[in-house]
């Protein structure tokens, strides 16, 4: 196949395991890239805001009183501080809780206490929040760090044409959940493109797929999968309905965003993956996945990757680890829960690249996408 390489690891084993390679990535990769911030629907009031890592860039989204989205970096421009935390609404305006400085939703510094007092020469027009680069795809929404960063629409080259037919803007949101990886975020990464391992750790909780039609093909610096289902089989019987204008034989269409994110369509929902680095060995993945609205309610778990998960998946936002299998008397590699495999085969790979002995063997064309990811 074009573009295709022949499949080797490219990456020495300190680019998993030492943290001056992960403080590296964080200024010289992931500060230089479109970074996934969320659904436009995340803010729906004025004064509605997110807070985004883009490597070293603390970012914020906000919605400003005319309810359009803005950007900036999240940092006041007297000392610096950090102004906001986590998501939620922050009103009229964004005030620095170490010295009162207050900004408008448009990023303008508005007031400054004792400014006539302790300042001279003073114009607040010359330190508004800096602003960051925003676009949406569909409702998702993207941030850069860098305002005269490439368009979103460039930094995507070719993936769109790739996805099925599914509107996100069009589905609900039915879970949000957030697991804990003790590993690097490469290895979360490569375990998701690593078609090999789905005949031997999946064979049950992805068993409806046909492993050995699965293909992949780069599309620019990014590139998408397929997985089509065995011969015979829909998705038209299950308890999530079949998306509108999507087949019930659809299989599996994922689109990996270089470095970190990916999209996932099947039959009957559509999700996001998005693996956050946090340190040399842990991650953490943010899975969205949404559905038809008439598939709210009929859900005690949704499936994020295939299959039916535990009912604890379902906390808003909520964490999770291999650990808390529904039963904690069967092994994750026996528990037929996709995510639980995976966590626990992404662990087991980040301690033995501890080993002295530690090197990778000959790796098969089904790994093939890991060279060109790496």
């Amino acid at each position: 196949m074009n573009g295709v390489p022949e499949p080797r690891q490219a990456m020495p084993t300190a680019g998993y395991t030492s943290p001056e390679w992960f403080d590296q990535e964080q200024e010289m990769l992931f500060g230089k890239v479109w970074t996934f911030a969320g659904m436009t629907e995340d803010l729906s009031e004025p004064g509605d805001y997110v807070c985004v890592d883009a490597g070293r860039y603390p970012l914020v989204l906000l919605l400003d009183r005319n309810r359009e989205l803005r950007a900036f970096h999240n940092i006041c421009r007297h000392r610096g501080a950090k102004l906001l935390d986590g998501s939620g609404n922050t009103g009229l305006g964004v005030r620095c809780f170490y010295h009162n400085w207050a900004y408008d939703l448009a990023g303008s510094l508005k007031s400054v206490p004792q400014e006539e007092i302790q300042f001279t020469n003073f114009d607040k027009k010359c330190l508004g929040l800096h602003p960051a680069k925003l676009a949406t795809w569909k409702n998702l929404v993207f941030v850069h760090p860098d305002p005269e960063a490439e368009p979103l629409d460039d930094w995507f080259a070719g993936v769109a044409e790739t996805l099925g037919p599914h509107d996100p803007s069009k589905l609900v949101e039915v879970s949000r959940t957030k697991f804990r990886f003790r590993a690097n975020w490469k290895i979360v990464i490569e375990n998701f493109i690593d078609g090999y391992h789905f005949f031997y750790l999946h064979p049950v909780s992805l068993g409806d797929g046909d492993f050995f039609k699965q293909h992949w093909e780069p599309r620019g610096r990014h590139w998408t999968f397929h997985r089509p289902l065995k011969e015979g089989m829909t998705h038209a019987d299950q308890t999530m309905p079949v998306i509108d204008g999507v087949a019930a034989d659809h299989g599996v269409i994922s689109s990996v965003m270089f470095p970190n994110m990916a999209i996932f369509e099947t039959a009957t929902f559509w999700l996001t993956f998005h693996v956050l680095p946090v340190a040399a060995d842990e991650s953490i993945v943010d899975i969205r996945t949404r559905a038809m609205p008439e598939a709210v309610g009929r859900l005690k778990a949704s499936p994020p990757v295939g299959g039916v998960v535990p009912d604890y998946v379902l906390s808003s936002a909520g964490m999770t680890g291999w650990e808390r299998v529904a039963d904690p008397d069967v092994h994750p590699t026996e528990s037929n829960d996709v995510m639980m495999e995976d966590i626990y085969a992404c662990e087991a790979m980040q301690k033995g690249m501890n080993s002295p002995l530690y090197e990778v063997g000959p790796m098969p064309q089904y790994e093939s996408a890991l060279t060109f990811f790496q």
